[in-house]
This record gives C-alpha cells, structure tokens and sequence, in this order.
C-alpha cells in the first residue's frame, strides 16, 4: 500500500496571486484563440496538413481524450504535493474527470446540441456542391446512424461522388460518422474541459516540470483549430464548446483539489 505524504510537510495549498493571474490570462487567450480561426486559410482536404488536423482532432475525441486523461492524471499524482496518498488521488482524480467528461458529453451530444439544431458547415457545403438537395434535408432522414448511411449511399453514387470536395480517406470517413448537431463543439468542450482542470491542478498542487502544466491549453486551442479546418464546425461552435469547458473544468479542478490538499479526517 503506498504510503499517504506528510500532512504536516504538505499544508494546504494555495494558489499564489501570480499564477492566478496567469491563469486567467492563458485562459482569455485561448478563448482569443479560438475566436481568431476565421483568420486562417482554407485547407485542401486531401493534404497533409488536413491530415494532421485529422489526427489532433482525433486527440480530443472519444479515443483520444481518455489517453490524455491519463497521461495527465499520472504526472499530476507522480509529481504533484498533497496530503493524500498518491494511488488514491490517481483514483479520484481520474474519476471526478472521467465522469465530468461523460457526462457533460452525454448531455451535449443528446440534449443541447439537438435542442439548438445548428447544422455541421460541410453539410451546407456538400448542398452548395449538389451532393445534397439540402443540409437540414439530411437531418430529416432520422438518427444520427440513419443520416451516416444515407450520406455513405450518396458518397457512392457516381452523379454524386463526381461533385464531392477531394477528402484523404479518413478525413471522408469522418464526414461519413459524425452526422450530429454541431453547436457546441464536443471535441472542444471535452479537451478545453480536460485541459483547463489539469492545469489548475498543476499549478495548486505543484505539478513538476512547471512546463507541462502549461502544455494542456495549447493542445485544446489545436483541438479546436483542427475541427475548423476539417470543416466540421463553424468558429461559433468550438468557441461555446471551450467557454463551456472551461467553466467545467475550473469547477471540477477546484473541487478535486480542495479534497486532495485537504487534511484526511
């Protein structure tokens, strides 16, 4: 069993003033980020640079998230100083995010998302090109894997295909899939959710280097960029997903630390 640290070497732990200043700084210049994605050209979806946008959005999905998630929660519970054991702060902490992420996603994907009805843009691209007679036609055919085959069934048709954009195969996979609502932006509310707790969790409880504390927003700001570029979500969509994440994860960040720099009873 692994020995829980020294309460009485390790006092609560307080945010000094200077990082919270930074904090909140990094914090607005991410949101400024993202709202500076118009700013950037248009990619062809065929690139490899399309291709790397695929695979940092594919960082902040459903596989991707989880692998951070842990990378993260290691570190924070190898390097950080608390007054718990390191093993049971891995577990909790690995939880409380774990669950926030599920659950906010849950909600996002069945609830806000439908309740707004804001169409994905390559749908309206795909109309503006005559693949579709019509973006919101698509999202009449039924569920969300109603409208994949249906798109898929239009992808293969030679009239159709002939008016498709160039797409790299995994990129045209991932129009075929995620047939959703687009506002807000999942990939952005989950990786500016996890992003944000993980670094307020560095920074209270001393997570070490000081440097990859501060590498987790930068990954959700690419995270949100890539979503534009596959031409997934509008600006307005990954900006509403990274507000909303980033008021969850100061709330779950602030609850876990709270519990983890507290004395044990």
């Amino acid at each position: 069993m692994t020995a829980p640290v020294d309460d009485s070497a390790h006092p609560q732990i307080k945010l000094p003033a200077v990082a919270t200043t930074r904090l909140t700084v990094v914090l607005g210049g991410s949101l400024l980020a993202l709202s500076l994605i118009p700013l950037s050209p248009a990619i062809q979806l065929d690139s490899w640079l399309a291709l790397a946008a695929w695979a940092v959005s594919f960082s902040g999905g459903w596989w991707g998230v989880p692998v951070v998630l842990a990378l993260a929660v290691g570190w924070v519970a190898t390097t950080g100083t608390f007054s718990r054991s390191r093993s049971t702060v891995a577990v909790v902490v690995v939880c409380g995010l774990g669950l926030t992420l599920v659950a906010s996603a849950r909600c996002n994907e069945h609830l806000l998302k439908p309740a707004i009805g804001v169409l994905r843009p390559n749908f309206h691209e795909l109309a503006r090109r005559g693949v579709l007679s019509s973006a919101s036609g698509l999202y009449q055919v039924g569920d969300k894997q109603q409208r994949t085959a249906e798109l898929r069934n239009r992808f293969t048709i030679e009239s159709s295909a002939s008016l498709l954009p160039s797409l790299h195969p995994l990129i045209r996979e991932h129009w075929l899939v995620h047939t959703g609502y687009a506002f807000p932006s999942g990939h952005a509310l989950a990786s500016f959710t996890l992003a944000t707790a993980v670094t307020l969790l560095g920074l209270r409880l001393n997570g070490r280097p000081t440097w990859v504390t501060w590498s987790f927003l930068p990954w959700a700001i690419l995270v949100g960029w890539s979503r534009c570029l596959l031409r997934v979500h509008s600006t307005a969509d990954v900006f509403a997903g990274g507000l909303i994440g980033i008021v969850l994860g100061l709330l779950i960040a602030h609850a876990l630390t709270g519990w983890a720099t507290r004395q044990p009873a």
